[in-house]
């Protein structure tokens, strides 16, 4: 059970066991059998966790990588400050425009949290993990399909 503790990275060891087990749940969800063999909760919770990372690491290789990924959040975002900004400007000295006004603000507050929070995932990913789900996308991508 060690692969799967709680500060273990995705490694090129430990995705086989998350594909097994995902596996093996995929085919007893299916079978129409689901009560014979039921969830185990810190068990199953744990490689659910570790799938779940598994697949946002996928996710992020299969798009370029977290490097990538990066200077893509930061690109969108100052294209749409840019756009937001100028909006601003075109609107800022006219009074019945007010709640427009207002809701870019918001809305480039908003932009601002949901870029920090997208590059703040982005960097959780470890090179080890990408490097090692790059390495096994064949058999991940099979899993995947079945």
């Amino acid at each position: 059970m060690h692969l799967l503790s709680e500060k273990t990275l995705i490694s090129q060891t430990s995705i086989p066991v998350i594909l097994h087990w995902w596996s093996r749940r995929k085919r007893l969800a299916t079978s129409g059998n689901v009560l014979s063999n039921p969830v185990v909760q810190n068990v199953d919770s744990k490689y659910l966790d570790k799938y779940q990372r598994l697949m946002d690491v996928y996710a992020v290789v299969k798009s370029g990588g977290a490097a990538a990924q990066i200077q893509a959040a930061h690109e969108y975002r100052d294209r749409e400050r840019d756009a937001i900004t100028q909006r601003l400007n075109q609107i800022s000295n006219q009074p019945e425009a007010t709640d427009e006004y207002l809701r870019l603000q918001q809305e480039a507050q908003e932009l601002e949290s949901s870029t920090h929070w997208r590059i703040s995932q982005l960097k959780d990913i470890h090179p080890e993990e990408e490097t090692a789900v790059r390495e096994c996308l064949p058999q991940i991508e099979q899993v995947l399909i079945r």
